[in-house]
């Protein structure tokens, strides 16, 4: 596993989860969403929702909107990931509450390709705790209503990951004094 990064990065790649509850071992990720991020612009997306081949709570549908109809004939966990893994290559992870991403992650690809992510990553909420330790909360939603960027309907991976990488560079510009 990479290790943690307390930096300020113009190239990365940011990432989010949906998973069918918060238990790596036992849920199952049903959507990947991640761009990679240079000089603060999309250069690169990645969308996929996966078939967890079980059924998804109506609490995981109400929050994400992801319905087990719209998993059913999507790709396994097995078929996507080497994919992502490929597309991802060395390129330091950005997330918000990362730990639960790469908890996710982690366990997959050990279960898939046999090792760990080696990648360095980086997490918006604990750059937030950094930066603004005087605020009250630092969930993705209260920075994007801090940073006054346009919210989005969808709770989905790349949305959130797209979301995430905006409070990165606003976190950086407002770091560097810009």
């Amino acid at each position: 596993m990479g290790n943690y990064l307390d930096t300020w990065l113009d190239e990365y790649v940011v990432l989010d989860l949906e998973t069918t509850g918060f238990s790596a071992a036992r849920d199952a990720i049903i959507d990947i969403g991640a761009a990679r991020i240079v000089e603060g612009r999309v250069v690169e997306e990645f969308s996929q929702l996966i078939n967890p081949d079980r059924p998804v709570s109506r609490r995981i549908t109400q929050l994400t909107g992801i319905t087990n109809d719209m998993l059913d004939g999507q790709p396994s966990i097995e078929t996507v990931l080497p994919e992502f893994l490929d597309r991802l290559g060395s390129n330091v992870l950005l997330g918000h509450n990362i730990s639960f991403d790469l908890g996710f992650l982690n366990h997959n690809a050990q279960l898939v390709v046999g090792h760990p992510l080696p990648n360095d990553y980086m997490d918006t909420m604990r750059l937030s705790r950094k930066l603004f330790p005087q605020e009250r909360t630092h969930k993705l939603e209260a920075l994007i209503r801090r940073f006054d960027i346009a919210d989005v309907e969808e709770h989905r991976g790349l949305s959130d990951a797209i979301q995430t990488a905006q409070c990165y560079e606003y976190m950086k510009r407002f770091a560097r004094g810009c």
